[in-house]
């Protein structure tokens, strides 16, 4: 795990520019700093050294001809046998780690081997004779990496933060605003800063120096499986233990952000099955006077004493969640509207003390059908069926009208894919925010438009499953844009890892051939407490699914609450002011008519972490 940066063509002092972007990220990777220039590409990196010593794991990786060079980021957890195959093909390697695996199959096999990989990562790779740039992301979005075109130069980075430390400029895209105020973070390529996009999950793009030319692909989407796969408890058992196992590889210390859930449950059972001794957990308790809120908290510490693995637990007051505020904005690098992410920061703090790798139970809704929206999916898909193909567009679009979810007179050409956007309509709320000026005659047909215009791979190529094929359409979006994304920055920010063992490739291609029937037939992730009945305890099998969020409705009431309504000003951050209608919102505040319950948080806190992220950065609109 580090943090990779570069840039082809710059007209700057290579030598400058590097070492600005390398400082930039320096909290990626604490164990060293690395760069390499020639004549048009300057390569850099910060080193987090984890399955190799800081002296053995240094980059860039140079061949010893000069000919190719390499910076990662990531962990492969299948490089043992990749490295034994390399071995076999004559193959010498020098180290132990996986960063010599990737170069050295890279070099024989060229950019084909990245489907190999199993694991999380964004890459640079150059072949110099070919004068060729190869940009790869995880198949899963679970590493970050941002591109730039700026003045004639290529820029890239793991974090915007190296782009801004290049000079690209930091002025507001309005279009992708108003896609992020619907669906509560940034779910296409493009980001909140003009100019400034992320390579999509599993994608391989090739840049020509001597010609300037661009080119993408899908790697990671070759091997998906849409044939029938046979579920038991045993198999699903044992490739969810191998996964776990896999992703404890390494030399530090490593532990588990522990919610109470049954995703969490099942790593942190099958950590205790091998790992008892080196495995600690973590989680939050809020400052409040409602139980609900820590009840995540009470099972947390159940969980670990019934499992006697050492456990810590960190309060977290008002007070700590607002003074961490503006960090945990500054380390996530675009809003969210969730409303817990100082705490999300505050744990992540804490855990750095103690470990380097955190293991993460993302991606268990996404493949097992999870959250009870996917009952939901189900129904719609049904309602689908029953039309003729050629009468799908209309029946999207009416039902988008009927809903007030498209204007009368919209009209999107979706084919099949039809139930697949109904869905999403289903799970997005109609926006009607007068505060929100820039968003007037906007709806969700603007926002779907953009996205089905877009070569995206669930929908070039969908699971016959149409379940399945909406959460595999959740992964793309939610999991790689707002999920992965939060928690590599927040812990990132820290200098420690994340790892997920729900997203290893072999577990998804299995879940993926298992019918959405199946999955759903005895209820929400019925596979999993089936493949775990008797080994977890009876309280987590049979818990109903709850959230982990912070009190800060009751908070609202206080400190927070005198926050809140400072950030809601015009005078907070000027350059953005005109974007909303501040004395409405103050005036609806002023006369009681918000409780700040749930849904008016989700009309507030958005405007909140925007204004607050448009000031950390100095962003602009023009």
């Amino acid at each position: 795990m580090c943090g990779i940066n570069g840039f082809i063509n710059s007209q700057g002092n290579p030598v400058d520019l590097i070492g600005q972007m390398n400082d930039a990220t320096k909290h990626r990777g604490p164990d060293g700093v690395g760069s390499w220039s020639d004549e048009l590409l300057t390569l850099g990196q910060n080193l987090l050294a984890i399955t190799e010593t800081p002296q053995n794991a240094k980059q860039p990786s140079v061949s010893r001809d000069g000919n190719y060079v390499l910076v990662y980021n990531g962990e492969i957890y299948n490089y043992k046998e990749l490295r034994k195959a390399l071995e076999g093909e004559g193959v010498i390697f020098h180290t132990d780690g996986d960063t010599e695996v990737i170069f050295e199959g890279l070099m024989r096999h060229g950019p084909s081997y990245f489907a190999q990989l199993d694991g999380m990562f964004a890459i640079a790779f150059y072949e110099k004779q070919k004068q060729k740039v190869f940009l790869a992301r995880d198949r899963a979005g679970m590493k970050p990496l941002y591109i730039a075109h700026h003045d004639g130069a290529v820029v890239f980075s793991s974090e915007m933060r190296g782009l801004f430390a290049y000079g690209i400029p930091r002025v507001l895209d309005i279009e992708v605003a108003r896609s992020f105020f619907i669906f509560g973070y940034t779910p296409s390529k493009e980001t909140l800063i003009k100019g400034i996009v992320k390579l999509p999950p599993g994608s391989l793009r090739e840049i020509d120096l001597a010609s300037g030319k661009e080119h993408d692909e899908w790697f990671g989407w070759s091997d998906r499986t849409d044939l029938a796969a046979k579920f038991t408890p045993e198999i699903l058992r044992q490739k969810f233990g191998d996964s776990v196992h896999a992703h404890t590889m390494g030399l530090r210390p490593f532990g588990l952000f522990l919610s109470g859930g049954l995703d969490s449950t099942v790593i942190l059972h099958e950590l205790a099955e091998k790992e008892r001794e080196m495995v600690k957990t973590y989680t939050t308790r809020f400052e409040t006077k409602d139980t609900r809120y820590n009840e995540d908290a009470d099972l947390a510490a159940k969980l670990s004493g019934d499992y006697n693995i050492q456990h810590h637990e960190l309060l977290v007051t008002e007070r700590m969640f607002i003074d961490s505020y503006e960090e945990a904005i500054l380390a996530m690098e675009e809003p969210r509207y969730n409303p817990s992410v100082p705490a999300y920061w505050l744990l992540a703090q804490m855990a750095s003390k103690d470990i380097t790798v955190v293991l993460n139970g993302s991606g268990g809704d996404e493949l097992f059908l999870g959250y009870p929206r996917y009952q939901n999916a189900r129904n719609i898909v049904k309602k689908y069926e029953r039309f003729p193909k050629l009468l799908l567009d209309a029946r999207y679009t009416i039902e988008g009208i009927q809903e007030g979810l498209i204007r009368p007179g919209h009209m999107l050409h979706l084919g099949e894919n039809a139930p697949l956007w109904a869905y999403v309509n289903k799970i997005m709320p109609p926006f009607r925010n007068p505060a929100f000026r820039f968003m007037d005659g906007f709806d969700m047909a603007d926002a779907t438009a953009h996205f089905v215009n877009a070569d995206i791979p669930p929908l070039r190529d969908p699971l016959s499953d149409r379940v399945n094929a909406i959460a595999e359409l959740d992964r793309w979006f939610w999991l790689a844009n707002e999920e992965f994304m939060r928690t590599d920055k927040v812990i990132m920010h820290f200098g420690m890892e994340g790892r997920f063992p729900f997203l290893a490739n072999d577990l998804v291609r299995y879940a993926n051939g298992i019918s959405s029937e199946e999955k759903l037939r005895r209820g929400k992730k019925s596979l999993v407490r089936e493949a775990y009945q008797g080994k977890l305890p009876e309280y987590i099998l049979n818990k109903k699914k709850t959230g982990w969020n912070a009190p800060v409705t009751e908070w609202m009431s206080s400190e927070f609450g005198a926050m809140v309504r400072n950030v809601l000003t015009p005078e907070y951050y000027p350059p953005t002011a005109e974007l909303f209608d501040f004395s409405a919102l103050t005036k609806r505040t002023l006369e009681g008519k918000v409780r700040f319950e749930k849904a008016d948080l989700m009309e507030f806190l958005p405007i909140v972490q925007f204004q607050v992220w448009a000031r950390v950065f100095n962003v602009t609109l023009s």
